[in-house]
């Protein structure tokens, strides 16, 4: 019997690696971790090359970082076209190989045995790749009921994978931003490698808070999509388990919150000792993260905040403060980014962002606008709805 796949779904240092390894202690479900992010990276840049506007083509060359989509005058249609990306596009001469190196060096990284599995991937197309993928994550761990792949960065994606596979379904994890953020600089302060642009990290946030909640209204996703917080998650780790189990159609099994049982040390960026399910780091950002910074993720975040149960520690401001610390994070890129590079045309959008919720909502000749601010008009407004309050700018 061949398992069902899912996806785990989120930002990194979102508790992303905390669901695969709770699912991986259920005796009918595997997970495998990050084992095939070129996949999506060649496919996205097969999207471009496929595309026909040429402009696009020039706008977004092959090997970018995956992108957030705001501002940018091309970013809704290279959006959409990922969105509704053709899982029959012909993977291109001599890629399938290329895929095969990185994805054994991707998977390596957690997984020697399943680096080497990633030798046998194949296909024409990039449905059959993607179905290929799954072959061999199933000839892992055969006899299970169900066949994860923890994946980061790829909400976008989600509507291609739920038509290339139709059993597919989808956990998507959610963090506090701030908790986000000072995870990630903790991370970096021990390991300069894992360095990455703090702002670019906050757009990628908004980003995933909006996709998932167009993938909450779409009829296609309908049941297949299982959206979890991290707080909830350490908060109540058997209830959260068992959540897990009820979405997949599984029985409960204590065993998934007793993760240190195989020796998992956990994943934490404090050195957190210990290595089951725990609480601490839930809100150690307030006392990790200077002012500046959290006044700075709750102004690029705070909109689409209102869409989540989290709440600026103060109404979003563009104030010296944040101007401040946002140049210095734009002198120190980090190894990737994936805004502009323009501080003062990325800066001029986010004030924009706050106007065009002062302004209220707006004609449909205005869909273009929204678009670069918001990804999509409806997110437009269901932040200017989501409690009657005015957003501060």
């Amino acid at each position: 019997m061949i398992g069902a796949p899912f996806f785990i779904v989120g930002l990194p240092r979102s508790g992303t690696n905390l669901v695969a390894r709770m699912l991986n202690r259920h005796p009918q479900t595997s997970v495998a971790l990050d084992p095939c992010m070129p996949v999506f990276r060649s496919i996205r840049d097969a999207v471009i090359r496929h595309h026909g506007d040429a402009a696009l083509r020039r706008r977004y060359p092959p090997g970018l970082p995956f992108q957030d989509y705001y501002f940018d005058s091309l970013a809704p249609m290279l959006l959409d076209a990922v969105l509704g990306a053709n899982p029959d596009m012909l993977v291109p001469a001599g890629e399938i190989e290329r895929l095969r190196i990185d994805c054994c060096g991707r998977a390596s990284l957690e997984s020697p045995e399943m680096g080497r599995r990633m030798e046998a991937l194949q296909g024409c197309t990039y449905g059959e790749v993607l179905a290929s993928l799954f072959a061999i994550l199933d000839d892992a761990s055969p006899g299970k009921q169900w066949i994860g792949c923890k994946e980061v960065w790829i909400e976008d994606f989600i509507p291609l994978l739920a038509r290339v596979l139709p059993q597919c379904r989808f956990i998507s994890i959610e963090r506090d931003p701030r908790a986000v953020v000072a995870s990630l600089l903790a991370m970096a302060a021990t390991d300069p490698s894992q360095a990455a642009h703090a702002p670019s990290y906050m757009r990628h946030w908004r980003k995933g808070i909006v996709l998932n909640r167009r993938h909450q209204t779409d009829p296609d996703l309908a049941g297949r999509l299982l959206l979890i917080r991290y707080e909830s998650l350490v908060d109540d780790p058997k209830g959260s388990a068992r959540a897990l189990c009820g979405f997949l159609g599984l029985d409960d099994d204590p065993a998934m919150v007793a993760l240190s049982e195989d020796g998992w040390t956990g994943n934490s960026s404090y050195r957190h000792v210990g290595g089951d399910v725990y609480a601490e780091s839930r809100e150690r950002w307030l006392t990790q993260l200077r002012a500046e910074i959290i006044a700075a993720i709750d102004y690029l975040c705070g909109p689409e905040m209102r869409l989540t149960p989290y709440e600026p520690a103060a109404p979003p401001h563009l104030d010296g403060r944040v101007i401040a610390y946002l140049l210095r994070a734009n002198q120190e890129t980090g190894s990737w980014r994936s805004d502009s590079g323009d501080f003062h045309a990325d800066l001029a959008g986010e004030a924009l962002r706050y106007a065009l919720l002062e302004a209220g909502d707006l004609a449909s000749e205005s869909e273009f606008m929204l678009r670069r601010c918001f990804l999509f008009p409806e997110i437009h407004h269901a932040i200017l709805h989501a409690d009657g309050c005015r957003v501060s700018g």
